[in-house]
């Protein structure tokens, strides 16, 4: 017995696919929210739910070869990894300044550590 239709489920799935394809657009202008991985996250739900969301981002001139080799291959250039990481420490260090909280700062300080470390774990491709 199933809960949902498949009808009500695609588009949930394509919804949140659009949801995140607006967070991945504002983070391309805001340097605390990531792109990429909404833009992935987008291309993941529209996978069963929207073959023309899916097929708009993996053909996106600036975004397409970084999600396309994300889903492939779990990799990403030396060059998307150093504007990752670039971005991430940039848009962390102008919010903890910011926000003047400690704590804040701290769970901030955590959270860029952990998204290095992912980043610097995952394979490198030409």
């Amino acid at each position: 017995m199933k809960i949902f239709s498949d009808s009500f489920r695609r588009t949930l799935l394509k919804i949140g696919a659009c949801i995140c394809i607006v967070l991945g657009i504002i983070g391309a202008v805001l340097p605390v929210i990531p792109t990429t991985p909404f833009l992935i996250l987008a291309t993941i739900l529209s996978y069963n739910s929207s073959p023309r969301i899916r097929q708009w981002l993996l053909d996106h001139p600036v975004f397409g070869d970084t999600i396309q080799r994300y889903l492939e291959n779990r990799s990403i250039t030396v060059t998307v990894l150093r504007r990752a990481l670039i971005t991430l420490w940039a848009g962390l260090t102008i919010s903890i300044c910011l926000m003047g909280s400690f704590w804040i700062g701290i769970v901030l300080l955590l959270t860029g550590g952990l998204v290095t470390l992912y980043l610097l774990r995952l394979p490198r491709c030409k």
